[in-house]
């Protein structure tokens, strides 16, 4: 790890932060204690993601299969691995899917038609940062416009995650980490 995380106690506006976070992200995430050096920094990162919002614009699986595919494109499996640890479930993702997330593509059997779309916008946004006239037909048929405006705005956001984390050699989360699984022969 290049930068060290902080350590508590933390500063009052910190560990407010820490204090609404589910519990079972306790004790908080080295990426987060890292960013807590300036809890500026901290505060302005945690206070501008869109992939929580209550309602959502999409569901808890449109939601996890873009982020775990754009997690893995950037192989970013800090973060890869703690979503499917604590989303996968829910989402209603098996393991195929999960695996496919990493080693497979939007043709992959076993996904649903908005997983598709969703796996095609991920690696099309990492290829070429733009959004091609094709996948835009398929997205508006799919999507309502908040929610691609949403479902973008969680795409950048986890590529920006993806860019701290490996950036600063981020080691897997103890417990909750897991690393991308081995590509078959």
């Amino acid at each position: 790890m290049r930068i060290a995380p902080v350590s508590p106690p933390f500063a009052p506006n910190v560990q407010a932060l820490f204090d609404r976070l589910p519990a079972s992200w306790s004790p908080p995430f080295t990426l987060f204690t890292v960013l807590a050096r300036d809890e500026r920094l901290l505060l302005r990162f945690t206070g501008s993601s869109v992939s929580y919002l209550d309602p959502s614009h999409v569901t808890v699986r449109q939601r996890e299969v873009l982020l775990l595919r754009v997690t893995a494109r950037c192989r970013c499996a800090y973060e890869w691995g703690m979503r499917v640890h604590y989303f996968a479930g829910e989402a209603g993702l098996s393991e195929t899917q999960i695996y496919a997330t990493v080693h497979g593509n939007a043709d992959d059997a076993g996904w649903q038609p908005d997983d598709k779309v969703l796996v095609r916008l991920a690696d099309e946004l990492h290829d070429t940062d733009s959004i091609g006239d094709a996948l835009w037909t398929e997205l508006r048929a799919a999507f309502s416009e908040e929610a691609i405006l949403q479902l973008l705005l969680m795409a950048g956001s986890y590529r920006t995650v993806a860019y701290i984390a490996n950036g600063l050699r981020l080691p897997l989360e103890p417990n909750v980490g897991r690393p991308f699984p081995a590509p078959r022969s």
